[in-house]
């Protein structure tokens, strides 16, 4: 008599075929981290180099401080009146505030914080700045307000700069933030985040303030050309 015994084949160890074990979640993580810093590093790096080629075309601002014109202030230290140059302030009875144009800082408040945070204001208003990635516009308004003390005419015009820089200078400034870079070289240039500015938001913010340290006769933490830049003209008496 046969018998039908029903058996299972008998598979060995090198017959099974090897499953590679999963990845793990956190290896998972590891991975896109990395991918993603990497993407950030060279977007960084490409709109840093981009920025610079605009810097490059942009026209030189000195001329903002090779104008004979004179911000005059009366008597009263209230009204301000643009001058063609210090001698006709002088005739009119009027003191020279700053070289150059008057605007929203052309006033004794102002001026008088650019002279007592000569050493300090760089510092903060790149602190403000900051701001504007989460708080836009505003929170880099209330930031000037509460840590400078500008008049409101002088912080907008503060404020628009930095939403200026926001859009032409963004990556060259944070790549300044993340290597902290000086505000001037070893050779006395000035870093690339601050030769942005410059280049392609000073004028517009030159024509809102008037009033920056240089034009007001104030050497600051930056390093200038002191020779063509740092006013001279101005009446120590006014303020």
């Amino acid at each position: 008599m046969n018998l039908e015994m029903d058996s299972a084949p008998m598979v060995s160890d090198q017959d099974e075929e090897q499953k590679p074990a999963p990845w793990s979640r956190s290896k998972k993580y590891g991975i896109f981290s990395l991918l993603l810093f990497v993407t950030l590093i060279l977007v960084l790096l490409i709109g840093s180099e981009v920025e610079k080629a605009n810097v490059r075309a942009a026209s030189s601002t000195l001329y903002f401080y090779e104008t004979p014109a004179v911000c005059g202030v009366d008597s009263t230290n209230k009204a301000v009146v643009t001058h063609v140059n210090a001698s006709e302030a002088s005739r009119m009875g009027d003191l020279v505030a700053h070289c150059g144009d008057c605007g929203f800082c052309s006033n004794y408040n102002d001026i008088n914080i650019y002279n007592e945070t000569k050493e300090t204001l760089t510092k903060t208003s790149t602190n403000c700045a900051t701001k504007a990635f989460l708080g836009g516009s505003d929170a880099v308004f209330d930031c000037f307000k509460e840590d400078v003390g500008f008049t409101d005419g002088c912080n907008d015009c503060w404020t628009e700069n930095v939403m200026c820089d926001m859009k032409k200078c963004v990556f060259t400034c944070l790549k300044m933030i993340l290597t902290g870079q000086r505000n001037n070289g070893g050779d006395g240039e000035l870093n690339d985040c601050l030769l942005c500015d410059e280049k392609l938001c000073g004028p517009a913010f030159i024509e809102c303030a008037g009033a920056n340290r240089r034009r007001s006769g104030i050497v600051s933490d930056i390093g200038r050309d002191d020779l063509n830049e740092i006013c001279t003209s101005v009446d120590e008496g006014w303020r």
